[in-house]
């Protein structure tokens, strides 16, 4: 009992003690980057990826993989010299440092996050100076229809991109510096050469993965995307009866997407499940999540139903704010003691962890779980909600840039437009991310964690900075303002009554 309770303290010791140091540092980064000319430093070496070029040099210079101008080779030497310093005083591996610096995402996360930081200040929420990720809807086919598609997918697109620009599309991403592609649809395996474009991806060294229906994830398919480095698959499942899922998304569709679910597991390719939960499925979420366990998969995550596309002539299904905070609670509680990562796509869920677990849960982007509140609140500002205009933008099947795939609002196109001076640039952009101008959420503590969903704002408002219904703040502001309203026209009515007296 004694050595235990000595674990206990050290342990406890040492929680504080890395708190601690956490917030001095980040105390150091904030008071440096607070100075001028350090960001003007940091922004000579990050802007226009140069970084990801000499960290890239860094990992490859012995293989003459990667050549240096002079100007460029003298900033290696500072960024080398930083490295092996770090490197030092981590007592980090060089086997370590260098496997991180040979991963293409990791590298081109690191770039875009110190270009961000150079560029726009420790913005909460963080803002970086290209996508992250580019989630692009490759083709309009699907062999579904499923009642709620964001995309309203069927048939062939009339302007789609040929395999040509495709491949160019893909090129002009990682020269700006895109660190993820995530392909969707449609159903992106209905294109005969979505193999190339996964290929493309891959020799640019960008992270890819795809959103599927699952009813194609053959064998042969599933064994072709674990050879092209796919990352991660979603697979679509609204619900763990076969009555139901088939009522959504088309009959005789449940059995193949669990096939295609087992053909991904057996295969080793991470795996995760998502369900856009309305008022039919909503009693279906604990039987879900058992089906996710069940099967083995990595992630469950609820998807934030959205009135666009197909969706609008099922708006009545949605969800009301009540029934989403207790359906986000009963997943942080429940992501507690599940065996896999439980997520939502609905940015209230970082607020709804944090109240209610105290971790931070970086809606579908992340999950750090550090109990120190200090930190778990710092974390939670940067990661900030929704991602959309911030971290990630959506690509067409015809090239048509937007926020989000949920946003149908044209902001350029990838062929034609400079998608880093679009990103900087966008009028449309920088509105979604002037979180201080939104309605319900400018005058909310916590803005910066959520900031709601703009594509739902956009859906019912016509505004994507307008409130986000689907929150229970809305709701509580809302019937404030009516009462408001009732007790001035009562006032205005008891005085005309006065008058007339």
């Amino acid at each position: 009992m004694q050595a235990n309770k000595s674990n206990l303290e050290n342990n406890s010791y040492t929680n504080t003690n890395a708190a601690t140091k956490a917030i001095e540092m980040k105390r150091f980064v904030e008071n440096f980057l607070a100075n001028p000319l350090s960001r003007k430093i940091l922004w000579r070496i990050t802007k226009n990826n140069r970084l990801e070029r000499i960290l890239n040099y860094y990992a490859h210079k012995n293989t003459k993989k990667i050549k240096l101008g002079l100007s460029d080779y003298i900033i290696y030497l500072i960024v080398k010299l930083i490295i092996d310093r770090f490197k030092a005083s981590t007592a980090l591996s060089d086997e370590i440092v260098m496997q991180h610096l040979s991963d293409g995402v990791w590298r081109k996360g690191v770039s875009l996050t110190l270009e961000g930081i150079a560029k726009f200040g420790l913005r909460k929420p963080f803002i970086t100076t290209a996508p992250f990720l580019v989630v692009w809807n490759v083709t309009k086919i699907c062999n579904l229809r499923w009642k709620h598609c964001y995309e309203n997918a069927d048939v062939k697109a009339e302007n789609e991109l040929t395999t040509a620009e495709a491949l160019k599309a893909v090129d002009k991403m990682a020269e700006a510096g895109v660190a993820y592609i995530a392909l969707s649809g449609g159903e992106p395996l209905m294109r005969k050469d979505w193999y190339k474009i996964a290929r493309r991806i891959k020799k640019h060294e960008m992270g890819f993965s795809i959103a599927t229906n699952g009813t194609l994830l053959t064998k042969e398919n599933v064994k072709k995307l674990k050879k092209a480095n796919c990352l991660y698959v979603q697979v679509s499942l609204d619900a763990a009866n076969k009555k139901l899922h088939n009522y959504f998304r088309g009959a005789n569709t449940f059995e193949r997407t669990i096939e295609g679910i087992q053909n991904l597991v057996e295969e080793g390719i991470t795996t995760g499940i998502a369900s856009t939960i309305t008022r039919l499925n909503y009693n279906e979420v604990p039987k879900l999540i058992d089906l996710a366990e069940n099967l083995g998969v990595d992630i469950w995550m609820h998807y934030n139903f959205i009135p666009v596309g197909r969706g609008t002539e099922i708006r009545k299904l949605d969800i009301t704010a009540n029934q989403r905070e207790k359906l986000l609670q009963y997943i942080a509680k429940r992501s507690q003691r599940s065996k896999i990562s439980l997520l939502s796509t609905a940015p209230q869920y970082a607020r709804v962890c944090m109240q209610t677990i105290g971790h931070v849960k970086a809606t579908h982007f992340d999950v750090f779980s550090d109990k120190d509140e200090s930190i778990v609140g710092y974390l939670a500002d940067f990661i900030g909600g929704c991602g959309a205009g911030r971290l990630y933008c959506a690509v067409e099947p015809d090239g048509t840039i937007e926020p989000c795939v949920f946003m149908p609002i044209r902001i350029g196109n990838i062929l034609h437009d400079d998608l880093r001076k679009l990103w900087v640039e966008n009028e449309i952009l920088n509105k979604i991310r002037n979180r201080e101008s939104f309605d319900v959420c400018s005058s909310c503590d916590f803005r910066n964690v959520c900031g709601g969903c703009r594509a739902r704002s956009y859906a019912y408002f016509g505004r994507v900075d307008a409130a986000d219904t689907g929150c229970i703040n809305y709701k509580k502001k809302n019937r404030k303002r009516k009462l408001t309203k009732i007790a001035i026209r009562k006032v205005a009515s008891s005085r005309i009554r006065g008058k007339k007296a």
